[in-house]
């Protein structure tokens, strides 16, 4: 059962559901695309525990499994949501890419372009396209790796993409955020690397998985706090009922779970071990005590121990005479420090304890399971170890007691956290640590002195488990500035797990500056020398205190693309640095295996040179997108649009026009010409405000674009791509500006096959025969009349006085030929027009000429096509707009002052 709730608080779940299949697959059944997502806005649980999100994929839940889906209250995420249900809806819509107002698709889904401000890693996804001049923010190839060089020298080096094929890109056009590299000097490195070139011996390609567990936290400390002191209950001599002694090995066997703290470690101080053993005491003053003494050895006479566990008139006294084997066994007399005789201790069996007397301690040389290895330590007043001591005999005692140091212990150890992914095995990690404020004892007079820190580095391979590889470190300073130690770890081929703890109780004292965090961890996933289509750059900078860390994901450079350009003969040159649009549209185009035999290579040739010599360009990165979208973005900045036409691929720029192609009128329409008015209303807009990235500055700004009588009280808020200079942003603008005021009709009609003739934005005459407009007939005969030709048409002329007139006609091809001016002829069917020859045939044997006549401001419609639309095989519906030139009239200008 899936079971989603409304946060991480103890709650009723909103919503339930029955599911077997992969925690992915459950979340793709919604609708919702987690894939693409750097970090995922909810936690998910499957039986208690946490299934990390690359495992979502891949991890698989039964009907019967409790599997609980919660929100994380991550970056403001948890301030958007509203009570929505079911929640699953504001989880489809936190989960899924943002819409925008953009140039993007792709295979389908609706993904925004390329607009990002910082360095970012982009798995399984699209490399990014630079056309033209633009800023990048590159792509991560390689996780960033954050390391001390030294202890004052922290280091970021990472590997990333610039973008497929070739860039011009300027040394001072490399930043980080504002600042040139250049600038940075020796605290900054960079180096690009052409498509296929080996990056043989450079560490910025090796890759490099950083645990995410370690790190800042969200107390506001660097890293995690490796503890000063040890906290556990268990202190080694008060959980065991029962210890097994053999020379100096101590075991624990009752009870069955027994086991030393785990603060113990090789070097704590065990300040008491109490072992009663059985003793004969004899003797005319009680004196002689037989039994084992091998823990004393080596004892001699005169040598002073301390009993314990019997009634005695003196704790410490004298060996006065002994006989001992090699094992301790035999007896000893006893007498007090004034040589008399010890006349208090009860005869017969006795357990007793016997120490040494003096300083007496055991420190910990060795600690394995239940086991641990002791030392002895005598003497007064500096300890030393006793030479030949043998150790304890071989005895297992319910009685006895063993006193640690807890002061002496290892801190609590942090973590065990894995530095590798699941499933991923390497042979290195590297692990950071951190002395936030210095290491140093400053004395009473103000000197800063050294002082020393040791941590324990445990790590074993998560899937074989057992004990841990014990790597012990040691740090010694005298500094109150931040300092930091990368540590790097060689070990076999494994899935590590690892673990840190302090060795000794740090000091509570304010003059002692010793706490350390552990900062970072890394593990090694191998290298990738040669990227064959990429540019690529590795990055070095010294970070730190030398930079904010919010600037340290801000690489960036100002690039321009190579590409290869139309040259004066029309053909294609040699690569070379280009904002061109043209050569961008038929990179796209090959880009997923098309030629130039694909593309109507006359058109695009004729463009080119008009976008040149207007200083038309396209700048831009795109991200994920349909070829169809990238080209029109493209086109867009040289006010073109992508068609089909006949096969190819046909770039059609909205221009001004001064010759009409095919003609339309009633003579070919089959169904009468609809003319339809777009009524203005309030809601009209009065201007158009055009976003647009200013390569000046690299931020987006806004210019408003207005005609005379607007307000700017309601404009349309558009996104320009690809025009990063305010004057072709205005331009732009204008021309939608004056779109809405000056292209207000819309034309429907239909033919026969008349219409195939016309392509997209084909600008074309429509004839109605409305009264007050232009008429159509059909043209029966046209002969010389002096300098002029006399036409006779099918339909009586209607001349209108004081108004100039016009004449033209259809041509074979379908296009209009004139207009030509008109003067009345001998009667209403005849007409007096200079038309040049050769003039058109007049036949049974073909469709005769269709002839248009009107005033010379009203004989046709201007229209521009928008869509024709096959009706079977012999039909079409066509769909046009009116055409004005003043839509056109700010093509060239630049905006007001």
């Amino acid at each position: 059962m899936i079971n989603v709730f409304p946060s991480l608080m103890n709650c009723a779940p909103v919503e339930q559901h029955e599911y077997a299949g992969t925690v992915g697959g459950f979340l793709e059944s919604k609708g919702i695309e987690y894939k693409s997502r750097q970090v995922q806005p909810v936690t998910i649980t499957v039986n208690g525990k946490v299934i990390v999100p690359a495992r979502w994929a891949t991890a698989k839940i039964k009907k019967t499994d409790d599997v609980q889906i919660r929100p994380i209250p991550r970056g403001g995420v948890l301030s958007f949501i509203r009570r929505i249900d079911p929640i699953m809806n504001w989880l489809l819509k936190s989960m899924s890419p943002r819409q925008q107002q953009n140039n993007t698709t792709g295979s389908g889904q609706q993904l925004e372009t390329s607009d990002t401000t910082a360095n970012v890693a982009k798995l399984n996804q699209i490399v990014p396209e630079l056309a033209g001049r633009y800023i990048r923010y590159p792509d991560y190839l390689t996780p960033p790796r954050r390391y001390f060089l030294n202890q004052r020298e922290q280091w970021l080096e990472f590997l990333c993409c610039i973008g497929p094929g070739q860039y011009q890109i300027d040394a001072n056009d490399i930043k980080i955020g504002e600042t040139t590299f250049a600038a940075l000097g020796a605290d900054a490195e960079y180096r690009i690397f052409q498509p296929g070139e080996s990056m043989a011996g450079l560490s910025a390609q090796d890759i490099w998985y950083n645990a995410t567990e370690i790190g800042g936290t969200s107390s506001g400390t660097a890293g995690l706090e490796i503890p000063t002191e040890y906290t556990g209950s268990n202190d080694g001599g008060t959980v065991a009922t029962e210890y097994a002694f053999n020379g100096n090995a101590i075991t624990i066997t009752q009870p069955a779970d027994g086991q030393w703290a785990d603060g113990l470690r090789v070097g704590s101080r065990i300040t008491a071990i109490k072992l009663p053993l059985p003793y004969t005491v004899s003797g005319i003053s009680v004196d002689r005590i037989t039994g084992n003494f091998q823990e004393l050895l080596p004892l001699a006479v005169d040598d002073q121990v301390q009993v314990e566990g019997v009634p005695i008139s003196a704790t410490t006294v004298r060996i006065a005479a002994m006989e001992l084997d090699a094992a301790g066994n035999g007896w000893v007399e006893l007498k007090d420090a004034a040589g008399d005789p010890i006349t208090t201790i009860p005869s017969g069996t006795q357990y007793i304890t016997f120490r040494t007397a003096g300083i007496t301690y055991y420190t910990v040389t060795a600690k394995s399971g239940k086991t641990i290895n002791v030392q002895k330590w005598a003497g007064s007043p500096t300890p030393v170890p006793p030479p030949g001591w043998p150790g304890f005999a071989t005895v297992t005692s319910t009685s006895a007691t063993v006193d640690a140091d807890t002061s002496s212990f290892a801190g609590d150890w942090t973590g065990t956290f894995c530095s590798a992914p699941k499933g991923r095995r390497t042979t290195s990690t590297q692990i950071d640590l951190f002395f936030t404020g210095g290491l140093a004892h400053v004395s009473d007079e103000g000197d800063i002195e050294q002082r020393t820190v040791q941590l324990e580095i445990a790590y074993r391979d998560r899937n074989v488990g057992g004990d841990f590889t014990i790597i012990v470190k040691t740090y010694t300073a005298a500094t109150l500035d931040q300092i930091g130690y990368t540590e790097t770890i060689n070990h076999p081929s494994m899935e590590p797990e690892f673990k840190i703890r302090r060795l000794g109780v740090g000091s509570a004292s304010s003059q002692d500056y010793e706490k350390v965090q552990w900062y970072g961890m890394r593990s090694f996933m191998g290298v990738k020398q040669v990227y064959p289509d990429w540019t690529t750059m590795s990055v070095r900078v010294r970070v730190g205190g030398k930079m904010a860390g919010s600037a340290e994901n801000k690489v960036n450079v100002i690039a321009t693309r190579i590409l290869p350009v139309i040259q004066a003969d029309g053909s294609f040159g040699s690569l070379q640095p280009t904002r061109d649009i043209a050569p961008f549209v038929r990179y796209i185009a090959q880009s997923i295996g098309y030629t130039d035999a694909d593309l109507d290579m006359d058109e695009l040739r004729r463009l080119d040179a008009v976008w040149k010599a207007r200083g038309d360009t396209f700048d831009y990165v795109f991200d994920q997108t349909t070829v169809k979208e990238a080209i029109n973005a493209v086109l867009g900045c040289g006010m073109a649009e992508m068609t089909v036409d006949g096969g190819l691929i046909r770039p059609v720029r909205d221009e001004p026009r001064t010759v009409f192609e095919q003609a339309y009128s009633p003579q070919n329409m089959t169904a009468p010409l609809r003319r339809t008015f777009r009524k203005k209303s309030h809601d009209d807009y009065d201007g158009v405000e055009v976003e647009f990235m200013n390569a000046e500055t690299w931020t987006k700004e806004t210019i408003m674009c207005l005609l005379p009588g607007d307000l700017g009280a309601n404009p349309e808020r558009i996104r320009v791509i690809g025009a990063t200079h305010p004057t072709k942003a205005w331009r732009i603008g204008m021309r939608r500006r004056r779109q809405h005021r000056y292209i207000v009709w819309n034309y429907q009609f239909s033919t026969e096959m008349d219409a195939f003739n016309s392509r997209y934005l084909s600008y074309v005459p429509l004839i109605d025969n409305l009264k007050g407009y232009g008429q159509s007939a059909i043209m029966e005969n046209i002969t010389p009349s002096g300098a002029q030709a006399l036409v006779r048409v099918t339909e009586p002329l209607e001349w209108e006085e004081g108004k100039t007139h016009v004449f033209g006609y259809r041509r074979e091809d379908g296009t209009m030929a004139g207009p030509y001016a008109a003067t009345p002829g001998p009667d209403e069917f005849h007409i007096l027009a200079p038309i040049p020859q050769p003039w058109p045939t007049i036949s049974l044997d073909q469709e005769p000429p269709h002839a248009y006549f009107g005033t010379t401001e009203r004989w046709v419609f201007p229209a521009l096509i928008k869509n024709v639309s096959p009706t079977g095989l012999d039909a079409a519906t066509v769909t046009a707009e009116n055409y004005d030139a003043r839509k056109y009239l700010d093509d060239d200008n630049a905006p007001p002052a």
